[in-house]
This record gives structure tokens, sequence and C-alpha cells, in this order.
């Protein structure tokens, strides 16, 4: 297992393949190895694919304390700093895709291009906040992780995927991991999270930019995701049919086929 340090913080990663590097930024009580079923198709087209898990995350050092999407930005600058990356193509999802965001506007040195599926630009507005706050107060209940993971587990993926065989394995990996976290690191991430906002940054932005928008996402449907495509320049949004907010996981081939097209367009 590798870590790198931030903020005084051991986190910890991992990174597989040579070439330009891919860095993956997993969403919300997620890990790295959320994108398992991305990883062959990007080292087949040559890539380095980099793939950590946030601050309060998987196997990284627990979040003692309010942790904002700024600070998971700086972390994974110096994820990159620690691998002698120069830039990279940012690719994140949910959570993941706030973070990816941020790097673009405020490191934008770091990023060669910016994929940022099932997102938003605005957790501010009263309904998110409320929301958060209801994730926040289940966290801290006795068993919090697992319990928001049962609330979560029929909104996040589409029918199909959760009625399959590969859903049940990753559902239990997925507990196994999220069982070791104490409830109180996922509920300072989600305090952080009452602070990002966007849309005043984005136009800024002036790297290559794929949205991706799951068309049965109900966290984050794709007129909300979308908006991050109309504040960059010349951003391309796609909704994949049928998927849901995890749309990596739910829909692998075509969440694939659209990252590889980019990535190949920008190379």
């Amino acid at each position: 297992m590798a870590y790198f340090q931030s903020r005084g913080m051991n986190l910890h990663y991992e990174t597989v393949g040579s070439g330009p590097a891919v860095l993956m930024i997993h969403g919300f009580t997620n890990h790295g190895m959320v994108w398992a079923q991305q990883i062959a198709d990007l080292l087949h087209a040559g890539y380095r694919v980099v793939m950590p898990d946030l601050a309060g995350h998987g196997l990284s050092q627990i979040a003692d304390r309010k942790t904002t999407v700024d600070d998971l930005a700086t972390d994974m600058v110096a994820l990159l700093d620690h691998l002698a990356i120069d830039k990279a193509v940012v690719c994140g999802l949910s959570l993941g895709g706030m973070v990816a965001q941020y790097m673009a506007t405020d490191h934008s040195a770091r990023v060669r291009a910016l994929v940022v599926a099932n997102s938003c630009v605005d957790s501010t507005a009263p309904d998110v906040v409320a929301a958060n706050q209801s994730w926040i107060e289940m966290f801290e209940r006795p068993n919090g992780p697992l319990l928001r993971m049962q609330a979560i587990w029929p909104q996040m993926l589409n029918e199909r995927y959760r009625a399959s065989p590969t859903a049940d394995a990753f559902r239990a990996s997925w507990e196994r991991i999220n069982g070791k976290i104490p409830g109180s690191s996922f509920a300072n991430v989600a305090r952080g999270l009452q602070a990002f906002k966007s849309r005043d940054r984005l136009n800024g932005v002036n790297v290559p930019c794929l949205v991706i928008a799951g068309e049965f996402d109900r966290l984050f449907p794709p007129a909300v995701c979308g908006e991050i495509a109309t504040l960059i320049a010349g951003a391309r949004l796609s909704v994949i049919e049928g998927a849901g907010h995890l749309s990596s996981l739910d829909s692998p081939k075509q969440f694939n086929e659209l990252l590889l097209q980019f990535l190949h367009d920008i190379a």
C-alpha cells in the first residue's frame, strides 16, 4: 500500500501503468478502487491511472476536523507532487467532481484536462444543505456509515446494476471498508461540503472539459450536472442513458467509451 503526506495527514493511493497520468477522484463515502472497471481500458489506451482515497475515506487517515473541498484539492496537488507528475487529466465523480473543479480553477497549472461526472456547482443551496445535515446526523449515530449506505444504495445506482452479482460483491466490499471508518470522519467531510460553490470560478477554466451526467441520477440530475458545461468555455456534456448517480459503476461501458474518446480527442 502506498501513502503520501498532505496537511499533516497520511493519505492512501494506488497507481498502475505508465504514460500520461489520469487522476481518478472518487465520490463521497467511497474509495479509490471504485474505479476498478475503468482501469483496464485506461491501461490498454496507454495511461497511468492514479486512484487516491480522499481524506477521511478508504484507507486514508480519518478526518478529525471539518474538511473542505479546497482542502481535498490541496491534497490532490500534494499527491501529484509526491508522484512527480507535472500535469494530469483530472477525472472526478460527485464529490470527486467538485474537487476536480477546484483543481481546475485554483491549481490550473497542474490540470491538463478535466472530466467531471455526476456533480454540481453549488452545495450551499438550502435544500442541499438540509440533505447534508441529515447525512451528518445519520453518520453520528451508531454504525452511521453503514446506515447511510443502506439508505442511499437504491438512489445511487440503476436497477439493472443493483440486481447483478457484481453489485452484491461491490456492496459487500464497500460495507467492509466503511464499517471500519468512524461516522465522525464522514461527518467532517460533509460539513466541509456545505461551503462548496464553483459557479463564479468556472469561467476561468481554459482546459478541455468533458461533463458526464446520468439520465436517472437523483442526486445531481442532468440539468444540475449540465450547468458545469454551460460555465466552462468549450465543455461538452454527455448524458449516459439509464445511468444513475454512480455512472462509472453502473454503466462502465458507456462511461469508458466517453472517457476514452475524450482522451483521444485531446491527445
